[in-house]
C-alpha cells in the first residue's frame, strides 16, 4: 500500500511539475490530530476520481488528480522517514591541507594486508555465545579468512601507500603468510 502510494506520488510529481511552484505547501493536514489518518490525504470536500483511474491514465500525460491533492501526497512522502539508508565509506580523494588522498581508518582497524597483496580479516561474531558453539567451530572462528579479489582491490583503493609497504616485526605470527610461492604471480623464488 505504501509502495503504491509512493509510486502514485512520484508519478504525480513528474506530471504536475509546472504546478508545484505555484501551490502553497499543505501543513495543516499533519498538524491536526485528525490529519494523522490515512484518509486525510484525500480531500473530503471534493469528490476525486479513484486511484485506479489515476493509475490507468491516458497516454497524453494529463493529471487526473487536482494539484493540491498531489501536493499533499508529496508532503506525506517528505514527512515520512527514510526506511532504508545504506552505509557508505567514502574515500577522501583530496585532503584540505595537502591535497592528498586519506586512508579510511576502519580498513586499517579491521583488515590486515599481507606482503603479496592479499587482505585477511577475522570472522564476525567470533566472541559471541561461545557457550553454545562446539569445539571445531571455535577453532574455525579463531582463524583468519582471505577476502576475495574485488574486495582486495577496493581495500587497496581505500588505503594509501604507507599501509601497503611491508613491515617487519619480531616474532611476527603472520610471517609464513606474507609469501605465496605456490601462485605464479606472487612467486619470488624460481622453480627448480
Amino acid at each position: 500500500m505504501i509502495r503504491s502510494l509512493a509510486a502514485l506520488a512520484i508519478r504525480q510529481a513528474v506530471q504536475t511539475r509546472p504546478f508545484v511552484g505555484r501551490i502553497a505547501p499543505v501543513a495543516s493536514a499533519f498538524a491536526s490530530p485528525a490529519g494523522r489518518n490515512f484518509s486525510s490525504f484525500l480531500r473530503s470536500s471534493a469528490i476525486i476520481s479513484p486511484v485506479r483511474t489515476t493509475i490507468a491514465a491516458p497516454s497524453n500525460k494529463t493529471c487526473l488528480m487536482e494539484p493540491s491533492t498531489s501536493r499533499r501526497l508529496l508532503d506525506a512522502l517528505a514527512v515520512s522517514p527514510v526506511l532504508q539508508t545504506q552505509p557508505n565509506r567514502t574515500v577522501i580523494k583530496f585532503s584540505l591541507r595537502k591535497g592528498k588522498r586519506k586512508t579510511v581508518k576502519a580498513v586499517v582497524k579491521r583488515f590486515k594486508r599481507l606482503d603479496w597483496g592479499g587482505w585477511i580479516r577475522t570472522i564476525s561474531g567470533r566472541h559471541k555465545k561461545m557457550w553454545r558453539k562446539k569445539g571445531n567451530r571455535k577453532r574455525r572462528l579463531r582463524q583468519h579468512v582471505l577476502v576475495n579479489g574485488a574486495q582486495a582491490t577496493l581495500l587497496d583503493k581505500m588505503v594509501t601507500k604507507y599501509w601497503k609497504r611491508p613491515r617487519y616485526y619480531i616474532n611476527d605470527p603472520y610471517a609464513p603468510y606474507h609469501t605465496r610461492e605456490e601462485f605464479v604471480y606472487t612467486r619470488r623464488k624460481a622453480l627448480k
